[in-house]
């Protein structure tokens, strides 16, 4: 009879491990509640209920309720920053790419609405993201903004305006469908499709206005030369 041999975590590995099991345990929870009630449901005493510790203990994990707003501001920082970079990597610099932008912000609204109005929304009265929150949010934006212009670059589309602008128009346009899909969300139900169908529109109707080479209102050819 073979046995593999296994390391003994030591104390402070275990008191670790279960620290961090723990604050996992509250922002897991802390989510649950702001879903059933939006971000100002939070109430400590009954994060602390759901954790099963007493609301006193839940400081030695998180010293303010902000905090752990914060901490839940840069998860999903993190995650939009995770799914983007996958879609750069997968992808050309085509509509395709573009089209799965637009799909991967609808599918984390319908399936993370909490992060997202706690991100995008400011639902919080009093609360600003810590410098750290903020800065991962800066750089979240940036790699959106150069992942958008090497598709223009590329020359697979060609706006009539600054490149500046048309990323610009592409993030409005974007947020203006997850605003659609947020605000009717107690009137249309999630499986209806009726959003994701706004994205195969929009990516539709830009690719004929941007399509290169057409003649533009100024009657000059914008194909690349």
């Amino acid at each position: 009879m073979s046995f593999i041999d296994r390391a003994v975590p030591t104390p402070e590995q275990r008191r670790e491990r279960n620290r961090e099991e723990m604050t996992t345990a509250i922002l897991d929870a802390a989510r649950d509640i702001m879903r059933e009630g939006g971000a100002g449901a939070l109430n400590l005493n009954q994060l602390a209920r759901r954790v099963n510790v007493t609301t006193p203990a839940l400081y030695s994990y998180f010293p303010s309720k902000f905090a752990i707003y914060d901490a839940l501001y840069q998860l999903g920082i993190q995650m939009v920053r995770e799914q983007e970079e996958e879609i750069w990597r997968q992808t050309r610099p085509d509509w395709d790419r573009l089209r799965r932008w637009f799909d991967a912000r609808v599918r984390f609204v319908i399936e993370h609405p909490e992060l997202y109005r706690l991100m995008f929304h400011n639902p919080v009265p009093g609360f600003t993201p810590s410098d750290d929150a903020a800065s991962e949010a800066r750089k979240q934006l940036e790699n959106a903004r150069r992942g958008l212009k090497e598709v223009i670059a590329a020359g697979v589309i060609q706006p009539d305006i600054p490149v500046d602008r048309a990323v610009d128009l592409l993030l409005a346009i974007r947020h203006g469908i997850v605003a659609e899909r947020i605000g009717k969300a107690n009137v249309v139900p999630a499986d209806s499709g009726r959003f994701e169908h706004l994205v195969e529109d929009a990516v539709a109707m830009l690719s004929l206005a941007w399509k290169p080479g057409i003649e533009r209102q100024d009657g000059r050819d914008d194909a690349p030369g």
